[in-house]
């Protein structure tokens, strides 16, 4: 691979390498994200697909500090709004010899995602003003950039934008602001990068100069950028608004860089290979933030995930405790089977309880019916207040967790209880789970073809004596016999019992409990999707990031 082919897989990972939560640090890995995908965009990829391009010269510095005077003294012409007015420079203009305006207007080219004009005319602040002098050599373009520090934003984002696209950076500043904060900052920029560095020292007291410039010069060795040019320009007046002789060593550097291609083409790749040296480190930043990101993320998902399994737990206990056949599901169950005479029949054995089981089940539309609605409908109530406790659970721990609060901003009203569809879904899942247990009822009577036959008219009736065997007895097992509410199960065991043996009845029970729990884990995740929705997807992207990184620097072995 190509280092311009996995420089664009790179520049792909980190497009979706986004960073939705704010953390601590976050902004700065942000920053970093969005500086070097502007780097990849405006400089480094243009400039790898074309390394004979035209050299890059930009001027950068503060407010004030005479960037569109020297421009425009260096080229002899007003080709940039120079004034009292601060921000002067709105539009970066870019100036370069007619011959290389093609490469400066081609959208493929440097700064591909910025509009050109070439009209007199502003194109607005986010735009690029290109103009052509043939005092210009061939080979070179100077970029007037907006002020580093203007009080619009947006000036100084586009202005550290322009510097990235640098091939060399010529820095102006004064006299009285060269020890300025700010400035350091773009300096400590671009020794990052390692970008080509030029530094002009403009309105320096006459007398001063020697004092200003080995001052500045000791505060570039400190820093490591010692390797600087640095001109010096002393305060005098303007011939025409321009400056006259004192601009003459910038100009003729410039002239002496673009006529000797060798030492161009050698001050291009320096800067090409010090902005390829500087994306590791840089990566590697943004791969610790979103590693941070995905641990924050995940530890949200696990709560979300431990709240809802609990949910799942609590809605089993209830199964367990025997709720679901309190109230009306017991009575009607009860005049369904009458508990005493019932008994008294089933104690006389199965010959006799065929009859029995006979005039039962086929009565008119009897208590079973009722009693099986009436278990749907309390087992809806358990599930749907298991769920609201859980989102709200959910809820109240996000909100005390960092990130946790951000994401629920994004939340659809109602995210603390459970989503309004979820009645709907479980009345479907009932009914499919109280026909999957009139099937299981029916192939296993299947095996006794005189039951068969016995039961043929009353297999819901049975089904229903299994529902309630499966809500009133520990995990679903059916050997023992734990009365609920007043020999309700025993009822239920005894007449299971007589009809299919005590095994199947475990059996049955036991299969019909698990079928039932896994429609309801359905359920519960589907609801619980809602917060895994929120949270986006960051899992995986640090990884895809790292290995675009490890395919860049092996491409450059």
């Amino acid at each position: 691979m190509t280092t311009l082919s996995s420089l664009e897989a790179l520049r792909g990972a980190l497009d979706a390498a986004e960073l939705p939560l704010d953390l601590p640090g976050v902004e700065a890995a942000r920053r970093d994200r969005a500086e070097l995908l502007d780097q990849i965009d405006d400089y480094l990829l243009p400039r790898l697909r074309r390394v004979d391009a035209p050299l890059l010269a930009v001027l950068g510095g503060s407010t004030g500090a005479g960037k569109s005077t020297i421009t425009n003294s260096i080229v002899g012409s007003d080709v940039s709004q120079a004034g009292v007015l601060r921000p002067t420079t709105r539009a970066p203009v870019l100036v370069c010899n007619p011959d290389d305006l093609d490469w400066f207007s081609d959208p493929e080219g440097v700064l591909p995602g910025l509009p050109r004009s070439t009209s007199v005319a502003e194109v607005g602040t986010i735009g690029l003003r290109l103009t052509t002098d043939p005092a210009i050599p061939a080979g070179l373009a100077i970029l007037d950039a907006p002020d580093i520090d203007s009080i619009e934003v947006a000036n100084h984002d586009l202005a550290a934008q322009l510097l990235g696209a640098a091939d060399l950076w010529i820095f102006v500043t004064t006299a009285a602001r060269y020890a300025d904060a700010v400035p350091w900052e773009y300096l400590g920029m671009a020794q990052e990068r390692s970008t080509a560095l030029a530094v002009v020292v403009n309105r320096i007291p006459e007398g001063h100069e020697d004092e200003v410039v080995t001052h500045f010069r000791e505060m570039l060795d400190d820093r490591g950028l010692g390797g600087a040019e640095v001109f010096s320009i002393v305060e005098g007046e303007l011939v025409d608004g321009r400056l006259a002789d004192a601009v003459h060593p910038v100009r003729s550097w410039l002239h002496d860089l673009a006529a000797d291609s060798a030492h161009r083409q050698e001050l291009v790749r320096a800067t090409l290979d010090g902005a390829l040296d500087s994306i590791p480190e840089r990566t590697e930043r943004i791969v610790v933030a979103l590693d941070d990101q995905a641990q924050r993320i995940e530890g949200l998902k696990d709560v979300a995930t431990r709240r809802y399994a609990q949910a799942l737990i609590d809605i089993d206990v209830e199964l367990d405790r025997g709720t679901l056949l309190r109230g009306e599901v017991l009575d009607q169950w009860r005049e369904f089977v009458g508990t005493g005479a019932f008994m008294s029949r089933l104690e006389a054995g199965v010959s006799r309880v065929r009859d029995g089981i006979r005039r039962i089940f086929t009565s008119a539309e009897s208590p079973n019916e009722q009693a099986a609605g009436q278990l749907e409908s309390n087992l809806l109530v358990v599930t749907r207040d298991a769920v609201d406790r859980a989102a709200l659970d959910v809820v109240e721990q996000w909100e005390g967790r960092p990130g946790g609060r951000q994401v629920l901003e994004a939340a659809p009203r109602g995210i603390d209880r459970a989503a309004p569809q979820l009645t709907a879904a479980l009345e479907h899942e009932l009914r499919a789970w109280e026909q999957g247990v009139l099937d299981l009822v029916r192939e296993q009577a299947g095996d006794r073809v005189t039951i068969a036959r016995t039961l043929s008219t009353g297999i819901n009736g049975v089904g229903v004596a299994l529902m309630v065997a499966v809500f009133s007895q520990t995990g679903g097992i059916t050997g023992g016999e734990a009365a609920v509410a007043g020999g309700t199960a025993a009822v239920s065991q005894a007449v299971l019992t007589a009809v299919f043996g005590e095994q199947a009845v475990r059996d049955l029970a036991r299969d019909a409990r698990q079928n039932l729990i896994g429609r309801l884990e359905r359920l519960l995740d589907e609801d619980r999707t809602r917060f895994d929705e929120l949270l986006g997807h960051v899992d995986g992207v640090g990884g895809a990031l790292t290995d675009a990184l490890a395919a860049v620097q092996a491409s450059r072995t």
